[in-house]
């Protein structure tokens, strides 16, 4: 290492929304024990929490993530309800389980916002421009990184949160430019030096549609999404919901949103060129995302639809560019031409910067455990899209989680690992460990087998305990919830002391409010006696919550129960040195899949493709004899 060597405790390489979450965790908790030195290396300071894709943060089983972050003590939740320009909870006709908060943002005051809480907030987080070129390493522990300008940094952990940027390149046609986003390089030194290590790597696709010139578009003939009238923020510190008032809510302009369609002459056309979209002539190989695919997928996967649904999204107040949700496409830039000038309403729209594909390098997940950290090297993390993860709150997530750990193993303190019943996070990294991705990854609620207790209006009295725990979350976002359970508390005893008479004879409060086709409103005309539930504010401002309580109370005993079970497998470690490869009796493929992921529990082991019942019992077995 040379003379110009910087030393520092943890470094996170990128400034996306896994490296910002990253960044924000570790020097945080190291701030509170008294210092520690966290770096922050990115290609381009501006470009910090920068939205590549989407100008939106949340959406379904998305938003629970977002709130889980900003329970444990996160960073996203603040920027987004400081720049969202549209707030709309989606599922609002279903039930609590299913419901989540979606928010456009202004894009720019959005990145800028994040620069300015890592700022200001992380006194010790230093921001290194550069492009990483190596990792150091010595006797498999992580020592240090090399820039490709030359200087050197010593470090005991990285966090490696390089989003699309690992190896990218960008298809647009035939024609082919490095770089994980227009007008950005690609890191290509970093993939390298991850191979020599001994990493295998794989290859991902996503995608991003043209941005249209707002003034050139005729709103007057397209269907109009606003936003909600009452917007719910997703911060707890946020005002709004009886949960704060540390800014106003919501601070910017609200505006809404756009909808139009495809048709049939749009298909045909795309019909027409699939020999020259990447994605069909052999140019591009990798796999995209099957959840959000590109429109030349949508025509020839869902052939039968005659036309499909666009959002047209302003990507900011201060900007006239629309981002076109539900065109993500690789086609060539005249192709591109045409299929936007034949949709309702974009006839004379003028493209700012045609629509394009990335692939980029991503380390299959048998490769990391649950804390995030790499096997193969101790000390190194990664976190976000190198996980096969696609998705800005998917990354946020996992940047915290590899934060939290990179802290806690300078600290000497426990690991930080999340169950699937405990969070929607938890499920994620659980996927991601137990069955290696071959599309970017996506989380929806219907991955989650306790999402009745796993809501977004609970994220708070799920996690911000355990913040608490890791020293994360403020002592005004732990008084908040301690005001708000207070207040929940005495919500249930006022429910359960007043009597209420029905046809099928006396009954409490709280049992009536159990019945579906009764809420906390009808209440009000059911009895006289609970004139403290509607005229203190404290706890009028909890009602929603304890109703849902009231009424999954069944639902979430079983979920409880179910996860008894789980943790009993959980509870079931595996020495990290155990031999898979020894158990006789195991079948083949079964050996293959224990020895390819390395469980640490026995429930890991029971997630892993392959994997049997019996399988389990002859594991079991064996852990038992040693």
């Amino acid at each position: 290492m040379n003379t110009n060597t910087t030393n520092f405790d943890i470094i996170v390489i990128g400034g996306g929304h896994a490296g910002a979450e990253a960044a924000w965790a570790a020097s945080r908790i190291l701030a509170g024990h008294g210092g520690g030195k966290v770096a922050m290396v990115t290609m381009d300071p501006l470009a910090i929490g920068r939205m590549s894709c989407n100008p939106a943060i949340g959406g379904l089983a998305k938003g629970q993530i977002v709130r889980e972050i900003d329970a444990l003590g996160g960073l996203m939740g603040h920027a987004i309800d400081a720049t969202g320009i549209q707030f709309r909870m989606l599922n609002k006709s279903k039930g609590a389980a299913v419901r989540s908060l979606r928010a456009q943002a202004d894009k720019y005051k959005y990145a800028a916002k994040v620069r300015q809480l890592l700022e200001e907030h992380c006194p010790n987080l230093s921001i290194v421009t550069g492009i990483v070129d190596r990792l150091l390493t010595e006797k498999g522990r992580l020592t240090g990184l090399a820039l490709e300008d030359g200087r050197c940094f010593s470090c005991r952990c990285v966090v490696v949160a390089t989003g699309t940027f690992l190896n990218a390149l960008m298809h647009v046609g035939a024609k082919q430019t490095k770089g994980g986003r227009v007008g950005e390089a690609s890191a290509c030194g970093l993939s390298q030096s991850l191979r020599d290590l001994g990493f295998e790597l794989g290859r991902l696709k996503t995608g991003t549609p043209p941005r249209l010139a707002k003034e050139t578009i005729d709103y007057s003939v397209l269907e109009m999404q606003p936003g909600d009238d009452s917007p719910t923020p997703f911060s707890d510190m946020t005002r709004g919901g009886g949960s704060g008032t540390i800014q106003s809510f919501p601070s910017l302009r609200q505006v809404p949103m756009h909808i139009t369609h495809t048709n049939a002459r749009v298909h045909d056309l795309i019909r027409a060129n699939l020999h020259r979209a990447p994605m069909y002539s052999g140019q591009i190989q990798s796999r995209g995302p099957r959840y959000c695919p590109s429109i030349e997928d949508k025509v020839v996967r869902f052939a039968d639809k005659d036309h499909h649904q666009i959002f047209l999204e302003p990507e900011g107040l201060e900007t006239n560019e629309v981002y076109c949700n539900g065109i993500s496409t690789s086609l060539p830039e005249d192709v591109q031409r045409e299929v936007v000038h034949n949709i309702k309403g974009l006839e004379h729209a003028k493209i700012l910067r045609p629509g394009y594909a990335v692939e980029y390098d991503f380390a299959p997940t048998h490769q990391i455990d649950a804390t995030l950290e790499t096997r193969l090297v101790s000390g190194l993390y990664f976190a976000g899209q190198i996980n096969g993860t696609s998705g800005y709150e998917e990354a946020a997530g996992q940047g915290l989680v590899a934060g939290i750990n990179a802290a806690n193993k300078i600290l000497s303190k426990p690991r930080f690992i999340l169950t699937r019943d405990q969070a929607y996070i938890g499920v994620m990294i659980d996927d991601l460990i137990t069955k290696t991705p071959t599309e970017p990854y996506r989380m929806f609620t219907s991955r989650a087998e306790f999402r009745l207790t796993l809501r977004s209006d609970n994220a708070d009295q799920r996690l911000t305990p355990l913040g608490a725990k890791l020293e994360l979350a403020s002592r005004e976002r732990i008084g908040r919830l301690e005001k708000k359970l207070a207040a929940m508390h005495r919500a249930v005893e006022l429910l359960h002391a007043l009597k209420i008479r029905t046809t099928d004879g006396a009954t409490t409060a709280y049992d009536f409010l159990r019945r579906p086709d009764v809420t906390i409103e009808s209440l009000r005309t059911q009895t006289s006696g609970l004139h403290e539930l509607f005229d203190n504010p404290a706890i009028f401002a909890v009602l929603a919550d304890v109703e849902t309580e009231a009424k999954y109370a069944g639902y979430i005993q079983r979920e409880k129960e179910s996860a008894r079970r789980l943790h009993e497998l959980e509870d079931k470690s595996i020495p990290t040195s155990f031999d898979f490869a020894a158990i006789h009796e195991l079948r083949k493929e079964a050996r293959q899949s224990l020895e390819k992921f390395r469980p640490q529990t026995l429930g890991q082991a029971s997630r892993l493709e392959g994997i049997t019942p019996n399988d389990l019992t002859v594991l079991l077995l064996h852990l038992r004899r040693k």
